[in-house]
């Protein structure tokens, strides 16, 4: 292998695992979110305040 193949691929290494690292690091840190908007309530089940009604977005 050339220089510039192997100097590519140890760069494209780097990238991947440090940003595999980065995620991690983000996860531990912040394992689940804790700063739900107004007005959500948060079950057991992960379903929302009323499952039944559609969800309405600001537009």
């Amino acid at each position: 292998m050339s220089s510039a193949a192997i100097a590519l691929m140890v760069i494209s290494l780097v990238v991947l695992w440090g940003g595999l690292a980065a995620s991690i690091v983000v996860i531990v840190r912040r394992p689940d979110r804790t700063d739900w908007p107004d007005g959500w309530e948060q079950h057991e089940d992960g379903a929302g305040d009323r499952p039944d009604e559609p969800v309405e977005h600001d537009t």
